[in-house]
């Protein structure tokens, strides 16, 4: 094969290839229970179809104990209806929680967590959510901690405040530092790290695992070397 192919096809144009499912694993105390966290859906009036049937398909396969939304769920008021509706439908699979991104907050964050509560989700900034006996999630770095013995915050920005011993697991959105990827070194992906540190996929710090998603879809899309994904976490 061709450099020249090989380059083309890492190359992609809109939302046209199967999301793929990435799997992490965490051990902990809390063990059988399964995250399914999907950030940035970027959802506009016609869905895309494709995408919405994706994350649906990947949700009813997985059957995860609980569905975590990481923020930029909409790109559009036109994309509430298809959020609620989302919602919705992945709410016969598992309890879903969201937080907002900054997408969310130019459309209004308001109007995004009206959509996510009619859809019958729960909105994690108004507070935390227990889905399991020992399991906690949480939409805020500075929350009180409940009795809990898995601490689990979404988080849209990762950043040094996400990264705190007091959680066991950090989800975050996708990487702000670009979806052009040319190479990988020591955990985190450039170019786009050299201008965000927090430009990879897993990092341990402080005893707190973070993920860093690569997102569901983009506002622009156009993507290389950086597929479009959900992330499936197995405790």
């Amino acid at each position: 094969m061709s450099v020249w192919r090989r380059c083309l096809d890492l190359l992609e144009i809109g939302a046209r290839r199967p999301l793929l499912v990435r799997r992490e694993i965490l051990s902990h105390s809390v063990q059988g229970q399964r995250i399914l966290f999907a950030s940035d859906l970027h959802l506009r009036g016609d869905g895309p179809p494709e995408v919405v049937e994706s994350i649906l398909d990947i949700a009813s396969r997985e059957s995860p104990h609980i569905i975590l939304l990481g923020g930029d769920l909409v790109d559009s008021r036109k994309g509430l209806p298809t959020l609620r509706n989302l919602i919705r439908e992945m709410a016969r699979v598992a309890p879903v929680a969201a937080i907002g991104g900054n997408h969310d907050r130019w459309i209004g964050l308001s109007r995004v967590r009206g959509a996510v509560l009619e859809g019958g989700g729960h909105w994690l900034e108004d507070k935390p959510m227990r889905w399991a006996p020992g399991a906690v999630a949480y939409g805020s770095f500075d929350a009180e901690l409940m009795p809990a013995q898995c601490h689990v915050l979404c988080a849209h920005h990762p950043h040094s405040s996400t990264v705190h011993s007091r959680f066991d697991l950090v989800l975050s959105g996708h990487l702000h530092g670009g979806q052009f990827v040319f190479f990988e070194h020591r955990g985190r992906l450039y170019p786009g790290a050299f201008l965000y540190r927090w430009n990879g996929l897993r990092f341990q710090q402080n005893g707190t695992t973070l993920l860093v998603s690569r997102g569901v879809r983009d506002t622009f899309p156009l993507r290389w070397n950086c597929p479009r994904e959900v992330i499936i976490v197995d405790l």
